[in-house]
């Protein structure tokens, strides 16, 4: 279905892809990227910044810096929709698509492990399709009363999930409930279908200890910028406090505040641990996934862009090949 953009004997289209764990500054060395290299349209691989009315706690790019450079896949949906890698995937071709139509460069923007995973190395879901009723159901449960149901019914799948792990034990909870089988019964199938777009990884890569200053000093900043009216004012719209768009590390613990269960205090302390678990699993990831590195430490913006753009122009003129 991709191939009709390329005929066979022409070799994937090279795609940059601003990539990197949270806090590590890829939004604003993005908007110095696209600048520099001008006509640039960014794509966003992130799985907060897609919904509308979230904006100090997903730290999207201001009204100012859209202004400057077109971003897509930001404010789609609204905070009770759900979103998917695969939706991510075809909305994001469709997003290349259009932006080299019109002679645009396109630059993915992002650090959503699965999101990216979905571009480089898609993989074709078997087992259900989503159902949000079901969804909203078991979101009821706590997390070792999910695990224990799925302990019960698929041990391997619980085990392979984890404890913690919410959102996936939710999924394999569903799937059970649509087919009547276990998820382990059910196998991902790679996609063989020819990829259009080498997807370049190039990640910006700091110290562990300077990704967590930078998440303090990011939390506090949220938190004076507004987080907890930004999250009342989303309340306030009739959204309840369990739609997917504020069950996470960060806004979680401003509505626990909300409604009087932690302090302020106590919130920013629970948003940053929060934020430092989710840095733990990002660089896990990372770790496995065919990144560039680059290193940040006494650089610029303007000696880091140049290293990304050398980077990528020699997979343009067919230096390199990650496949």
């Amino acid at each position: 279905m991709e191939n009709w953009f390329f005929p066979d004997n022409l070799d994937p289209m090279p795609i940059l892809c601003l990539a990197g764990p949270t806090a590590s500054g890829k939004t604003d060395l993005s908007i110095f990227l696209a600048q520099k290299l001008g006509k640039v349209e960014l794509i966003y691989a992130d799985s907060m910044a897609i919904y509308k009315y979230l904006n100090i706690g997903t730290a999207k790019p201001s009204i100012e810096q859209r202004g400057l450079i077109p971003h897509h896949l930001i404010d789609l949906l609204e905070p009770d929709q759900i979103w998917s890698s695969f939706r991510f995937r075809v909305e994001a071709f469709r997003c290349i698509l259009e932006c080299l139509e019109r002679h645009s460069l396109p630059i993915i923007i992002g650090g959503t492990g699965f999101y990216l995973k979905s571009l480089y190395q898609p993989s074709i879901p078997q087992g259900s399709p989503a159902h949000p009723r079901l969804r909203l159901l078991l979101e009821r449960y706590s997390n070792p009363q999910l695990f224990a149901y799925l302990v019960a019914i698929d041990p391997p799948r619980a085990f392979q999930i984890g404890k913690n792990d919410r959102k996936r034990l939710i999924r394999a909870l569903e799937i059970y409930h649509q087919t009547g089988k276990p998820p382990t019964s059910f196998k991902k199938i790679t996609s063989k279908t020819r990829n259009p777009f080498q997807f370049i990884l190039i990640g910006l890569d700091h110290k562990r200890v300077d990704l967590k200053r930078r998440i303090i000093e990011r939390t506090q900043l949220m938190i004076k910028q507004g987080l907890i009216q930004e999250t009342q004012d989303i309340l306030l719209k009739g959204f309840s406090p369990n739609v997917p768009a504020l069950k996470n590390f960060t806004y979680g613990p401003v509505v626990q505040c909300l409604q009087g269960r932690l302090t302020i205090q106590q919130m920013e302390k629970r948003i940053t641990i929060g934020t430092f678990q989710y840095l733990k699993r990002q660089l896990t990831w990372f770790r496995k996934a065919p990144v560039l590195w680059i290193s940040t430490e006494g650089k610029n913006f303007d000696i880091i862009s140049d290293e990304i753009i050398r980077i990528f122009l020699t997979y343009c003129i067919g230096g390199h090949s990650n496949e």
